[in-house]
């Protein structure tokens, strides 16, 4: 029997409606079952009474859709549907039919189309349809005249076995006698129902599919202006120049980034580009390899140099914004304690950097933003923040009077797919889905696109959509709307991990000192830390750590390694206080180093060696300097010397020696110069005694007679 909906315009009453009388059915039912066997019971009658297959019995027909073209269909259109049937169940079935179906209800407004979303496959009802062109026959029918329908194709097949698959294509046209009777314009279902008998049943329904199209005739255009926004990033993989730690970067040039970067040429679209994924995509067009391999790959390279010519006049367009550098979890920053990583990443590229007159754009992980990193981009003043946690859903809105950030608001839930039953996210369905949310939506709404399926949906033609850039939507919204932010949880990181990216952050650093390439550094430390918290590294924190370790080995194997060396005896024997000891450096490196050599003695009081200046040893070059030992005591004492950087980060691998103080001779002098002291000390004050005795006698004569001048030399007389 064939059901025609109880209305024409609108799927809630219809919706509402059949979900009320679903459970009222069963009701019926259970009761119903319930009478009948306290009926037999109670009369004691020996009848085998027929229960019906439970719903796990009854063979299933998995249908997946595979195309729905047009999905905005206008009224001379045929509409085809493709896809496939397989049997899941472990019942050959015959008589298998592929029906196309649709709905003739008009969806209208956001409200109904949520309500549709989540409906029941067999809600609404709406209706198979029975032209040749509308069926597609798996099975052989003729068997069974009173229940076939005539069909585009005769299968000679019998049975349609467990297991087994088969492709389908049926049509109809939007209008005319035997059309789908689309009249208003809106969003409708169509679909697939899948007939068949299965083994010890009936003629049923086995499998369905849904899918939603867009009616919208000449005079409904243009209807509709979205904002549609390519994120352009990916995972890390470029660990130094010209190196790379894997080869996925070259598959998404020719797959999902070739999309989105087509996407973002469309007139009207957004692009949002990490400037790591230039960083990485130039240092490809140059010639790169994997690590583990000795011989360079070509396989990225001609497709990095075509995505930099499709992402030029996309950067020059006026509509694009760069990100933090490698996509940082700003949240996670935050949480832990880091924000001085989204400084870092929000820094402006050097000059000639194909991004440097960008504004930032910030995306944070799933789109969430806590109060806390709120405030903390309120420093960094980005053009833009996206985040969907927003109390109200309006497109645009800021999160204080004063705030030089705008913040635009996603809807993610467009690319979910649907509806039901599942598999809910084939191609068709999910462009369904996007241009049906996009047609009958009140409000501006902006469309954030990151994946392969995502870009391949905004991508079919909708014309009667257009498409603003966010500037202009920015411009436009005028809005008094204010952000206000629902909890989110504080990040609980491995502080192992945030152990790593510290230390790598210290190795960079110690590495611009060594070689006095403090920018070189900078820009590197700017470039690794935050792609280490990127936020393509969720769950896949072992591939992050293997990334990080990579890329700091580019400049931490300098730290460690012995390119970089320090030469000393492993013996020394003093017999002064201050004697010098040859020490010799080496540099292996291309490039000066500037170094100190420190000394840790085991016992300071008696020997002691001074660290020294800031020396500086060219490249391929050794130098040889002389240390001063100081010695208090006779004795051995073990001293470790070891190369630092100017400001003290250990290099290389330490030295050890022992250094014997032998001071018999001092000790001789020690005690000539004391009893000489003793000697000139006795003898001055002897002097001064005669000298008191002189003056006293003197003094004693001059009491009995005149005071009489003593002669002196040179007097006459």
């Amino acid at each position: 029997m064939i059901h025609t909906p109880a209305r024409t315009v609108g799927h809630r009453a219809p919706a509402r409606a059949a979900a009320r009388r679903a459970p009222a059915r069963a009701a019926v039912h259970r009761a119903l079952s319930g009478v009948l066997a306290m009926l037999f019971a109670v009369l004691g009658l020996a009848t085998v009474v027929a229960i019906p297959a439970s719903a796990e019995d009854v063979p299933t027909l998995s249908v997946v859709l595979s195309q729905v073209t047009p999905v905005s269909p206008s009224a001379t259109d045929t509409v085809t549907l493709q896809g496939s049937v397989t049997n899941t169940s472990s019942k050959p079935v015959t008589n298998v039919q592929v029906h196309l179906w649709r709905s003739s209800d008009a969806v209208t407004d956001g409200e109904v189309l949520t309500e549709v979303l989540a409906s029941d496959p067999a809600n609404p009802v709406g209706r198979r349809m029975l032209q040749p062109e509308n069926i597609f026959n798996i099975t052989d029918v003729g068997a069974q005249p009173s229940q076939a329908f005539p069909s585009t194709k005769a299968s000679p097949k019998k049975t349609f076995a467990p297991g087994e698959s088969a492709d389908f294509t049926v049509r109809a046209p939007v209008q005319g006698a035997n059309g789908l009777g689309f009249a208003t314009p809106g969003a409708y279902l169509v679909g697939i129902q899948v007939r068949g008998i299965p083994e010890d049943g009936q003629n049923q329904t086995l499998g369905r599919a849904r899918s939603l199209v867009v009616f919208a005739p000449e005079a409904s255009r243009p209807h509709s202006s979205v904002a549609t926004v390519a994120l352009l990033s990916s995972r890390p993989s470029r660990t130094g120049d010209g190196v790379f730690a894997d080869d996925h970067l070259a598959g998404e040039l020719t797959g999902r980034l070739r999309q989105l970067v087509t996407l973002a040429r469309q007139p009207g679209v957004t692009a949002l580009v990490d400037p790591a994924l230039v960083d990485a995509v130039t240092d490809m067009a140059d010639g790169y390899r994997v690590t583990g391999s000795t011989s360079p790959t070509t396989q990225g390279q001609q497709a990095a140099e075509d995505f930099l010519t499709q992402l030029g006049p996309v950067v020059s367009g006026g509509a694009a914004y760069r990100t933090l550098q490698g996509g940082i979890d700003v949240q996670l920053a935050v949480d832990s304690g880091h924000p001085e990583l989204v400084e870092l990443a929000a820094a402006t590229p050097p000059t000639g950097h194909l991004l440097a007159k960008l504004p930032l754009a910030v995306v944070p992980a799933d789109l969430k933003l806590g109060d806390n990193a709120r405030n903390m981009l309120d420093g960094i003043k980005p053009a833009l923040v996206l985040a969907e946690n927003a109390a109200s859903g309006t497109a645009v809105q800021r999160w204080s009077d004063d705030a030089e950030s705008a913040l635009v608001v996603p809807r993610t839930s467009i690319h979910d797919g649907g509806p039901g039953p599942d598999p809910t996210r084939s191609a068709p369905q999910l462009a369904g889905r996007l241009q049906a949310t996009q047609f009958v939506q009140a409000r501006p709404m902006v469309s954030l696109v990151s994946t392969s399926a995502q870009a391949s949906a905004e991508l079919v033609d909708a014309p009667w959509r257009t498409r603003t850039p966010l500037p202009a939507l920015v411009a436009a919204s005028g809005t008094t709307e204010r952000f206000v932010a629902s909890p989110q949880p504080a990040h609980r990181e491995d502080r192992s991990w945030l152990d790593e990216v510290k230390s790598g952050r210290a190795d960079l650093t110690a590495w611009g000192e060594l070689v006095a390439k403090g920018n070189d550094a900078e820009r590197l430390t700017q470039q690794v830390l935050p792609q280490a918290l990127s936020t393509s590294w969720r769950g896949d924190r072992a591939a992050a750590l293997r990334w990080l370790v990579a890329s700091r080995s580019q400049v931490g194997s300098v730290l460690t390694s012995n390119k970089v060396n320090l030469h000393v005896v492993s013996k020394f024997v003093t017999s002064s206080s201050n004697q010098e000891v040859p020490v010799t450096i080496s540099n292996g490196l291309p490039d000066p180093v500037h170094v100190r050599i420190a000394f840790d003695s085991e016992n300071p009081q008696r020997i002691n060696v001074a660290d020294t200046d800031v020396l500086t040893v060219g490249p391929g070059d050794s130098e040889t300097v002389k240390v001063r030992v100081s010695t208090h005591a006779n004795g051995e004492v073990g001293v470790q010397a070891r190369l630092t950087t100017p400001t003290g980060r250990a290099i290389g691998t330490p030295r050890n020696l022992t250094i014997t103080a032998t001071q018999a001779g001092r000790v001789g002098w020690i005690i000539i110069i004391a009893s000489g002291v003793v000697f000139l000390a006795g003898t001055a004050m002897r002097i001064r005694q005669v000298q008191r005795e002189r003056r006293g006698s003197a003094n004693v004569a001059g009491t009995t007679g005149p005071m009489t001048r003593p002669a002196c030399d040179g007097d006459d007389g």
